[in-house]
């Protein structure tokens, strides 16, 4: 009898490790005492596999136990009776790092709301610290004061080059190049998880691709990835991909596709291509993936003038103030001097002791640039609110030679990205916000060109649709394209940031998957949970399995809204009714309770 209860016992024990749901189904009858339990949600585990009704049990930072019916006591109980209960998002793609540097904007509200959990940071070739700083000195500070979401750093090529070799444009000398490696080997040793490439910006848009191939290698034993804003994202697309694949294959690192589009309304259609180059390229045994944020638009502030600068001016060019009238002024300071002032007006504040370093170490001409940049916001003077500009526009406009000029330059210049392809965004006169320029100037009852000049005279701000629909729409299905917002972390209710730090990842649920059914609730969710923790190798992540982090998001799918506008981008996501990270509740009712609980993630040695 005892030989035959043990083989049953075995054989039930076989049957439970083969079949999940009786694994779950024989956690029912527990007792334990648990942080918090999570009870009657439907559970989306991060996979493509269907939703099951489960309880989820918490301590410390793990998840412990899950099933149907969890029993034993808890010290916090959180009914989820008609809720989803998912692993926290995970932002593969963010530039929150800049936003996080003050303190008390660390806890990324903006980001929480939309039930992020996790951000990878360090994109585009800026590093998530100051070129000045060390990785570790971030990961302190992170450390020692908290922040919201965990955060993995990754170190930026175009930090290093300028570091090394300043704003030149040449290739590196071998000195050079060692110079540039023994900094990225650093910030792998103390941490980061991978090199980033923004290959479109100076000063990392002057280097050859061997360049980066040999810093790429660097990070290859610490099993980093190679994440790359890549050369051209419109007509060279598909030879800039190549090139990334490239890097990868030659340096041995996988390689991940930073905001995967195609830009220009003359290349729409082409995406699909580039998705295939790179499925034949996993097919043939490399390790690659892209993120894609779904929106139509770019840039992390997306509004921009009607009337192009050029055309703003005419022949006159620039008038009133400019920039480098200032530099005579700082020119007359003390190095001392120029310090401080330099300390007062730099958002990279307090000063570490390699800051302070950094700036002793600069040639006085650099020490000047450097104030006069940060003291200068150098967009003030590029817009066109100059009075002097302005004045002498509207006497051109008055001229009707003139004003036939600059129609037609207009005309010409909206022929190439269609006027239904730009969005008044912001308005003095409120009647136009939120239409397309052909849409507005119907109603106006003047040609789009003559529009865009009353908008400009307004002061009104447009967006301009870069990208297709159905572009979006090709790169959203592929089960390889992780969700990454390439938002940041702004002051609420301060500037006009683009919404996509608001509402990414709560938009791409509420359109794609509810309004277009494009796509199905578990693929978009895997695509924001697990796939990205896959992508960055953490295994305890991005999943609601027990052994796993408790990271978890429990959201109220009848109520999901994305309420940020191109005309008010301030406003956050609604729909995560409790939002957990390591274990400690961070959204609470919908509320932030104030708690910090995010770690800076280093990759496992």
């Amino acid at each position: 009898m005892g030989m035959k209860t043990v083989i049953c016992g075995s054989i039930l024990m076989l049957c439970l490790a083969l079949d999940p749901v009786a694994s779950r189904q024989a956690g029912q009858a527990g007792s334990d005492s648990f942080d918090l339990i999570i009870r009657n949600g439907m559970v989306y585990d991060g996979t493509v596999r269907g939703p099951f009704p489960a309880d989820v049990a918490v301590r410390g930072d793990l998840i412990v136990a899950l099933a149907p019916v969890i029993h034993g006591r808890a010290g916090r109980i959180v009914d989820a009776r008609g809720l989803a209960v998912m692993p926290g998002f995970i932002d593969i793609h963010s530039h929150v790092d800049a936003g996080m540097a003050f303190p008390e904007n660390r806890a990324c509200l903006n980001y929480l709301k939309q039930g992020v959990t996790t951000v990878v940071v360090g994109q585009c070739g800026g590093s998530a610290w100051p070129i000045w700083d060390e990785a570790k000195d971030r990961i302190d500070i992170w450390t020692r004061e908290g922040i919201g979401p965990n955060a993995a750093l990754l170190v930026g090529h175009n930090s290093v080059r300028e570091k090394i070799m300043g704003k030149s444009s040449r290739p590196p000398t071998p000195a050079d190049l060692q110079a540039m490696k023994d900094l990225v080997k650093t910030a792998m040793e103390q941490g980061a998880s991978g090199l980033s490439t923004g290959l479109i910006y100076p000063p990392g848009s002057h280097a050859r691709t061997d360049e980066i191939v040999e810093l790429a290698r660097v990070i290859a034993p610490f099993k980093g990835i190679y994440f790359t804003h890549q050369r051209n994202e419109n007509s060279r697309l598909l030879a800039s991909l190549d090139e990334a694949l490239e890097i990868g294959e030659k340096a041995g690192v996988a390689v991940q596709i930073s905001h995967l589009k195609i830009g220009g309304r003359s290349n729409w259609g082409t995406i699909g291509a580039a998705c295939d180059k790179i499925e034949a390229a996993r097919a043939r045994g490399v390790t690659v993936a892209a993120d894609q944020y779904p929106y139509r638009f770019t840039n992390i502030v997306p509004y921009r003038e009607l009337v192009p600068r050029s055309i703003w001016l005419g022949s006159d060019g620039p008038q009133g103030l400019d920039p480098a009238d200032f530099q005579s002024v700082f020119q007359t300071l003390p190095d001392e001097q120029l310090r401080g002032l330099y300390e007062k007006v730099t958002p990279f504040f307090p000063l570490t002791t390699n800051h302070r370093r950094y700036l002793e170490s600069l040639p006085r001409t650099d020490l000047v640039d450097l104030v006069r940049q940060n003291l200068i916001n150098p967009y003030w003077f590029q817009g066109a609110a100059n009075d002097r500009e302005r004045a002498q526009f509207i006497a051109r406009w008055r001229d009707p030679v003139k004003a036939a000029e600059i129609l037609t330059a207009l005309r010409e210049t909206l022929a190439v990205t269609g006027p239904e392809n730009w969005w008044v965004a912001m308005s003095p006169d409120p009647r136009w916000e939120e239409k397309s320029l052909d849409e507005a100037a119907r109603l106006m009852n003047l040609p789009p060109e003559a529009a865009a000049v009353r908008l400009e005279l307004l002061g009104a701000r447009a967006v301009r649709f870069a990208m297709s629909r159905e572009d979006i729409d090709t790169v959203i299905t592929r089960d390889w394209v992780a969700t990454g917002s390439d938002g940041v972390a702004p002051f609420h209710g301060i500037g006009a940031p683009n919404i996509r730090s608001y509402s990414t990842f709560i938009y791409k649920l509420v359109e794609f998957v509810q309004n277009r059914k494009l796509i199905s609730l578990p693929f978009a969710i895997r695509s924001q949970t697990s796939l990205p923790a896959d992508i960055m190798s953490w295994p305890d992540r991005g999943r609601i399995r027990v052994g796993a982090k408790a990271d978890i998001a429990v959201l109220d799918l009848e109520h999901l809204a994305a309420p940020a506008t191109l005309s008010r981008p301030h406003q956050y996501a609604h729909g995560v009714k409790y939002l957990l990270i390591n274990g400690r509740l961070v959204l609470d009712g919908g509320e932030f309770t104030g708690a910090l609980p995010g770690r800076v993630l280093t990759p496992r040695k």
